[in-house]
């Protein structure tokens, strides 16, 4: 194949290297070897697949929470104030749903403290062919996981009615949340190890242990949520209490299957006992990676609970619909976040293979399938808004502002892709701290300040999505320019 060959992931077909010429990204490899299926296509394929398959069983357990959020009093042949009584405790349930979606983000910072050291220093283990390290890393990293869980589920037991007020959640909805978060306390500990435990797997490069155990909890999560609020299986009906212990139950399922997988052994990663002593050194390199990721996250999550509060001060309808509005459009970038798994893997051990022109193109080629996935997407978002709401709730009202809301992302999504894949792909270097400054001026400055101006001066969900949307593409932009500056490639992890 000639060098001067390039391949267009969207349609599989060669083309011109011209077509490239005056891209800045693609300025560093026009001189090498051409995108071939053989070395760049098909890993990101097959790594990002399972992760892919993973999170539309996820998204699909998340959806399902709202629709019987929605749906927890049944409307057909209600009529006047019984009709607008059920409207009224489905939108608060559907409020809760929401909110909480935030406190298992939260959950997730704790992860992402740990899991991105994890990840980072592992794939470039494996890719220097150290796996004493490799199993080191892993050991220590489930101790600190361990730790920090337990410290978490007590801190969600005692805090939930704090939480609560800080959320802006009235009556109703507030209840609802409240109970959520205690019975959400029981699986976390377990739930911040599998998460670790998954990330310490795909550094070694295993994308689908990590898959199969997050569908099996996501599985529990569905039959189990189910169930307890319908009452099948001749299980007794607990309504909104029945998806909270759903989900703690399969997060203990998930935590115990995966403990079990890492002292059996799988992907040349093992946890060995001996490695769960505590060892302060490797706890440090593994936070000094991790911290800046997840002190990026805690403030990220805390301009968004900004936001969130924001939202919820609207009522439990426009709560509502943000809610659903996020749900649908997770449709579009769990294709990107799985896609940004692979080129973080790809990336970091590419460098650990001292082989940066792999790992600068391994980035490219993720956001010329993930952006193009997300785009098309985005036209769905624009034209079929309403549709796509109707699946989940009878509220007209509910429908109306969910569809604005879809209408005004579909056109950003590629903006979205961007921040989303070259984020990943600067992680998987190693490059933590810039990605946590870039991260945190746009949405410090942008999102909790335009939010906040709006606020001031009176607001509703539409301007407050427009002011999301336009933050994204910021973001994106910011992640592109720091990808093409290169000194991501330097960076000792």
């Amino acid at each position: 194949m000639s060098d001067r060959r390039g391949v267009w992931l969207l349609s599989n077909r060669y083309v011109h290297e011209s077509c490239w010429k005056f891209h800045p990204l693609m300025d560093p490899f026009q001189r090498s070897k051409v995108f071939s299926r053989s070395n760049l296509f098909r890993p990101l394929v097959w790594l990002s697949l399972p992760v892919l398959a993973e999170h539309a069983l996820h998204i699909l357990v998340g959806m399902t929470d709202t629709y019987i959020a929605n749906h927890l009093i049944e409307t057909s042949g209600l009529s006047a104030e019984a009709l607008d009584e059920a409207y009224r405790l489905n939108s608060a349930a559907g409020a809760a749903v929401g909110s909480v979606t935030y406190m298992l983000w939260f959950v997730g910072l704790i992860v992402s403290s740990i899991g991105t050291g994890s990840t980072a220093i592992i794939a470039r283990a494996v890719g220097a062919r150290h796996r004493r390290l490799a199993n080191k890393v892993c050991g220590q990293s489930i101790l600190t996981a361990g730790v920090s869980g337990l410290g978490l589920g007590l801190a969600l037991w005692f805090g939930a009615p704090v939480i609560t007020s800080w959320s802006n959640l009235q009556d109703d909805a507030g209840a609802f949340f409240t109970q959520y978060l205690q019975l959400l306390a029981f699986g976390c500990p377990l739930a911040v190890l599998m998460f670790t435990a998954n990330a310490s797997l795909r550094g070694a490069g295993d994308t689908r242990t990590p898959a199969v155990a997050m569908m099996t909890v996501d599985g529990v999560n569905l039959i189990l949520s189910m169930s307890l609020a319908w009452g099948w299986f001749g299980l007794p009906v607990l309504g909104f209490k029945g998806i909270a212990i759903g989900t703690s139950v399969a997060y203990i399922v998930g935590g115990m299957l995966q403990l079990i997988v890492l002292l059996m052994g799988r992907g040349g990663l093992k946890l060995f006992w001996h490695r769960l002593s505590p060892d302060v050194r490797t706890i440090k390199r593994i936070l000094k990676i991790g911290l800046p990721s997840g002190g990026e996250g805690l403030l990220m999550w805390l301009g968004n609970f900004a936001v969130l509060k924001v939202v919820n001060g609207l009522g439990n309808t426009p709560a509502t619909a943000h809610n659903l509005a996020i749900r649908i459009e997770s449709l579009s970038y769990m294709s990107g976040f799985a896609i940004a798994v692979a080129v973080s893997t790809m990336v970091g051990q590419s460098l650990g293979a001292k082989d940066p022109i792999r790992a600068r193109k391994s980035a490219v080629c993720g956001y010329l399938l993930g952006g193009g996935i997300m785009f098309l997407f985005g036209v769905i978002f624009i034209t079929s808004g309403e549709l796509l709401a109707g699946w989940f709730t009878r509220d007209p009202m509910v429908i109306s502002e969910t569809a604005t809301c879809l209408f005004y992302t579909g056109f950003i999504q590629a903006g979205f892709a961007a921040s989303i894949i070259f984020g990943s792909a600067l992680r998987g270097a190693g490059d933590t701290q810039w990605v946590m400054w870039l991260n945190l001026t746009s949405i410090l400055l942008i999102r909790c300040g335009g939010v906040w101006l709006l606020g001031l001066m009176g607001t509703n969900l539409s301007q407050i999505w427009m002011v999301l949307c336009a933050e994204l593409v910021v973001r994106g932009g910011l992640m592109v320019g720091r990808f093409a500056k290169g000194q991501w490639t330097h960076v000792r992890v």
